[in-house]
């Protein structure tokens, strides 16, 4: 009896023990959801709030705490730079569950999920089921995915909307129904929501991009479908009407400060400190490690073997990262995670060579890729002093703490070399053992990120003092705050404490960005620090260690130290 064969146009197809028929029976998308779900459960709800995100819980709650649920508010003075939509999710999560870290991490845990469970639909979609559910595997497993999504950032929503943008654009081109319309402009108003102009502009641009280079005219159609086009101006234009008749002057700031100015890397005022083009570019393969060094070739093949056809909606998957990395390439204005909405596109782009190596033998780039990780993971000692001077010269809490980790690092030497050595020699033989070995240690590096974590969180944070002085503090002590770029570091130790926070301004940073009333303002100088510190009220006062003190502070008493930090009083009860 003669078996039938069916050509693909998607490439080849799942074998018997792939993953892709794995998931036709139901478990595929569980086990990768669970792994999830398992990996980043006790990171994002157990770890305190950094500094650097603590803002994203703190604005939530005074929201909640005030009743103002279109204006955020920062210390109590406006906080204009980002739209509400993460605000909303934190603040529904804090009512719901209480005013705790936890509850606030809540929903980019559930955003985490979805980025995965939409990374499957697309791979299906785009390429077969057995390449998105390794396109999948290797998004979770990737340190970036998982280090990213520890943290409370608006880029985990802008990556959720932008692939809801592309998933329903896919499913527009083959069935044209206005649903997909609807999900499409309902996406973009999201992703505007969530970020501003950038939530609207990679999908359009994505989109439109297609359309050009696929000489595909209906995504021009779904761009501007005029139903669609009534839906985003319907949802994402009252809130920045509102905000502009509260608060005149709005429009120019959001528009002009916080994009165009803020693109072109002359935003004001100044005192952040934007990484290099080519530092982004190294993060990007920090984040994608370790699958980093597959990516080159994959990346090469992907386009060789589509090329031929620009109308296959596969080439969104070249589109999609190369908007992203373009736009921040060029700007002015950018950060070490600005990359993150490209992962689940080159993860996917990784999955579809895994599963392309799989079916069709040799896999000679796996040998390759092996090798090269572990020589990598030879010189792994030398990272934390290397990420130390790379991220200190980025903010002051860097600072030193680095310091922590050259204990873990010298496990992943040990360990992971001899792994790697393996895989490749297995590689050589059957493909799957050497993928065997690689996702191995992909697991076994992510146990090593969050032990690296839960070592970092507690310095990065100000939860033990601000707790403290919420127990300890009455009603009319003064909190303030030393050695802060920017006022938004504040953040954590006001959301602990649950009480304001002065900070002093040194050599003019921090900076507002906007014109605040004097009764407001929560900006002190160094000269009225002296003077509260010698008044009447108690005053608790965070500096770091390091930082030198004036003559009038070393009077002070020490009330608690930890993690290169300290915490003075000026008086007892």
């Amino acid at each position: 009896m003669v078996k039938r064969t069916h050509s693909s146009p998607l490439g080849p197809q799942p074998s018997a023990l792939s993953p892709g028929n794995f998931r036709s029976r139901g478990g595929g998308d569980f086990v990768l959801i669970f792994l999830c779900l398992a990996a980043l459960l006790y990171p994002t709800l157990g770890l305190p709030l950094s500094r650097g995100e603590a803002m994203y819980a703190q604005i939530p709650l005074e929201m909640l705490t005030s009743g103002s649920l279109l204006t955020p508010t920062l210390n109590g003075v406006p906080y204009l730079e980002k739209p509400p939509l993460f605000y909303w999710l934190n603040l529904a999560a804090l009512k719901i569950c209480g005013p705790a870290d936890w509850a606030a991490r809540l929903p980019t845990l559930l955003l985490s999920l979805a980025e995965v469970w939409l990374t499957l639909k697309l791979g299906r979609l785009l390429l077969n089921p057995a390449a998105a559910w390794w396109g999948g595997f290797v998004l979770l497993s990737g340190i970036g995915f998982f280090y990213l999504h520890t943290q409370l950032f608006t880029d985990h929503l802008v990556t959720v909307t932008l692939m809801a943008a592309l998933y329903a654009l896919v499913r527009w081109l083959r069935e044209g129904r206005f649903w997909w319309v609807a999900l499409f402009h309902g996406a973009m108003a999201a992703g505007y929501l969530s970020k501003g102009l950038i939530g609207v502009g990679f999908p359009a641009v994505t989109a439109l991009l297609y359309s050009w280079l696929g000489r595909e005219r209906r995504c021009r159609r779904l761009v501007f479908h005029p139903g669609g086009l009534a839906l985003l101006g319907l949802t994402l234009l009252p809130w920045p009407a509102v905000m502009t008749c509260e608060h005149p002057g709005f429009l120019w700031h959001h528009l002009v400060i916080e994009h165009l100015i803020r693109l072109g890397g002359a935003r004001q005022p100044g005192g952040v400190s934007m990484i290099s083009a080519p530092l982004f570019w190294l993060f990007l393969l920090i984040w994608l490690l370790p699958w980093t060094f597959l990516l080159p070739e994959a990346g090469y093949r992907f386009l060789r073997e589509n090329a031929k056809n620009p109308g296959d909606p596969k080439l969104l998957l070249l589109l999609w990262p190369a908007v992203i990395l373009a736009v921040f390439s060029l700007a002015g204005t950018r950060i070490e995670y600005y990359s993150l909405p490209a992962l689940p596109a080159l993860a996917l782009i990784l999955g579809w060579r895994l599963q392309c190596g799989l079916e069709k033998p040799p896999f000679l780039a796996l040998t390759v890729a092996l090798l090269a990780l572990g020589l990598m993971s030879l010189l792994t000692a030398e990272l934390p002093p290397l990420l130390g001077k790379l991220c200190a010269g980025n903010r002051r809490e860097f600072v030193g703490l680095f310091a922590e980790l050259p204990f873990l690092a010298s496990q992943v030497g040990l360990l992971v070399p001899p792994l790697a050595l393996l895989g490749a020699i297995l590689a050589r033989r059957a493909a799957g053992w050497g993928l065997m070995i690689y996702a191995a240690i992909a697991i076994g590096l992510l146990y090593f990120t969050c032990q690296a974590l839960i070592l970092l969180a507690p310095l990065r944070s100000d939860k033990i003092f601000g707790e403290w002085v919420r127990r300890q503090a009455g009603p009319h002590d003064l909190l303030v705050m030393e050695t802060v770029e920017e006022f938004e570091l504040a953040a954590s130790l006001a959301f602990y404490a649950r009480r304001p926070v002065l900070i002093v301004q040194r050599q003019g940073l921090p900076r507002l960005l906007y014109p605040v009333g004097p009764e407001k303002n929560y900006l002190i100088s160094a000269e009225k620090l002296k003077a509260l510190w010698a008044g009447p009220k108690r005053v608790f006062l965070l500096v770091d260690e390091a930082a030198p003190l004036a003559d009038f502070l070393e009077r002070g008493r020490v009330v608690l130290a930890s993690g290169g930090k300290r915490l003075l009083v000026n008086m007892e009860r």
